[in-house]
């Protein structure tokens, strides 16, 4: 099926190859159980075709986005960034930098 076609009536879809997924193989991707895909059919997107349906990669993305939950606080912290608390000390200027001391003297120099 040519992807330029699909993309005027499935505009989510990014597929460059047609790889469809049946209930059980769309259930194992997004880790849930068949009949949850199977009781939520009309909400989700999918391909029907004859009577039997098929999900593809892009649809799995959209049902995911779809049930994402991301907690108030989580959103509050992402909305509005705070500033870090700690303060930010500036880089040591070139004068300030001291050498290191002398190294230690090494075995061969001793003796």
């Amino acid at each position: 099926m040519n992807t330029a076609v699909r993309r005027q009536t499935r505009p989510h879809c990014i597929c460059t190859v047609v790889c469809n997924y049946d209930y059980d193989q769309a259930a194992e991707k997004l880790r849930c159980k068949k009949r949850f895909l199977q009781d939520r059919i009309s909400l989700l997107p999918h391909q029907k075709l004859g009577e039997s349906v098929a999900f593809c990669d892009c649809d799995l993305r959209v049902v995911q986005s779809m049930f994402t939950v991301v907690p108030d606080e989580i959103w509050e912290r992402l909305l509005n960034p705070q500033p870090d608390q700690a303060p930010v000390s500036a880089p040591p200027s070139l004068h300030s930098i001291k050498p290191a001391g002398a190294r230690r003297p090494s075995a061969a120099a001793v003796r």
